[in-house]
């Protein structure tokens, strides 16, 4: 990714099975490369399909990005780390 480039986020929620699930409460956490919270993001994630969530997010740095709800009680979470480097 490019510096001030938007990038879409993606994440794919599935059960232990491999089903495609559709957790509650979907939001999105921006944190730094020191793991502190940036952003928290509860209004716009698109839920594009069963189990397929998006967010479009433009960054100046490195971050990691964390999709969660809730399914079922429980957590469910999904994490990466995104390099941005300038060109």
């Amino acid at each position: 990714m490019l510096r001030n480039d938007t990038v879409r986020l993606n994440v794919q929620f599935r059960d232990f099975n491999g089903n495609a699930i559709n957790p509650k409460s979907v939001k999105l956490v921006i944190y730094d490369k020191q793991e502190l919270v940036v952003e928290t993001i509860t209004e716009g994630v698109i839920d594009l399909s069963q189990g397929n969530y998006f967010y479009d997010y433009t960054a100046d740095s490195d971050f990691i990005y964390e999709f969660s709800g809730i399914y079922f009680g429980k957590p469910v979470v999904a994490r990466e780390a995104v390099q941005v480097k300038f060109n």
